[in-house]
């Protein structure tokens, strides 16, 4: 399914040179432009949360029990 958006003759000028020197069609170049944000935006706000965990000396110390843990749990997996 496909849509109408509106968007600034200089965003469109944009996706065409990106369009253009990737060879792709400027609706995927603009798919891969939101996934990109969507992945940035997640890691932004996953530091964030480390490191309110971090200022949080029974939170992150928690953590840091689970990190010991399952760097444990793979010892004991046979090669």
């Amino acid at each position: 399914m496909t849509t109408t958006i509106r968007i600034s003759e200089e965003t469109r000028d944009r996706l065409a040179v990106l369009a253009g020197s990737t060879g792709q069609p400027m609706t995927r170049v603009l798919d891969q432009a939101v996934d990109a944000l969507e992945r940035r935006l997640f890691f932004e706000q996953l530091n964030r949360r480390f490191g309110e965990l971090r200022r949080d000396p029974p939170a992150w110390a928690e953590v840091e029990a689970e990190r010991r843990l399952e760097g444990m749990a793979g010892e004991d997996a046979s090669p």
